[in-house]
């Protein structure tokens, strides 16, 4: 039923791809919308810059999630970007793995409904290519994690089926999302929300 899921009740976390981006606040919009959310009610974003998901940093993403979890049903998240680009050796990815899972058991056993977990588009530039060849091996490691849950579930989002062939939507660093990426990169997630009643 719409319209029964309050702004707090979701929690957007990860790094500078949301955190630098309006990608949270264009969600919302979306939700307004449709009717899934109040006219003066908005989701949470508590993504936070430079963050991994695997070096169980302060700030790192699962550390967002605990943090902020009194009362979130749904969480809107991404992850792995900086331990590929930042780190990028096998064990980086291992760790991002094994964070994720520890941070799915958490959610299950704090009541979290459902995950949209939204895996980065191919970053632009061949001086990325490092950064493309770890995010390509750690890409089907993390969805079939996110895949194989059962509670809660999680939906998994590509973006490089929204973004490729659109350069303009990454800023000039060919990383973060420029002005024009950011209603796309919603729509792509409040698609998925739509579609697995994620937050109605």
């Amino acid at each position: 039923m719409k319209g029964t899921t309050k702004g707090n009740e979701v929690l957007f976390i990860g790094e500078s791809f949301i955190a630098l981006s309006e990608i949270p606040e264009e969600t919302t919009k979306l939700a307004r919308a449709a009717g899934s959310l109040a006219a003066n009610d908005s989701y949470v974003d508590k993504s936070v810059s430079g963050t991994w998901i695997g070096n169980g940093a302060g700030n790192s993403i699962p550390n967002q999630y605990k943090s902020n979890k009194n009362g979130v049903r749904f969480v809107i998240m991404n992850g792995g970007g900086n331990d590929c680009w930042q780190g990028g050796k096998e064990s980086d990815r291992t760790n991002a793995l094994n964070a994720a899972k520890a941070l799915f058991e958490e959610m299950d056993q704090n009541g979290v409904e459902k995950i949209v977990y939204h895996f980065y588009p191919d970053p632009v530039g061949s001086q990325h290519a490092s950064l493309k060849a770890c995010l390509d091996l750690l890409r089907p490691e993390m969805k079939k994690l996110c895949d194989e849950q059962g509670s809660p579930k999680c939906y998994w989002v590509d973006l490089r089926e929204t973004w490729n062939g659109h350069n303009e939507y990454a800023q000039q660093d060919g990383i973060h999302v420029a002005g024009p990426g950011n209603a796309p990169t919603a729509k792509a997630i409040w698609d998925s929300m739509e579609e697995n009643c994620v937050a109605p």
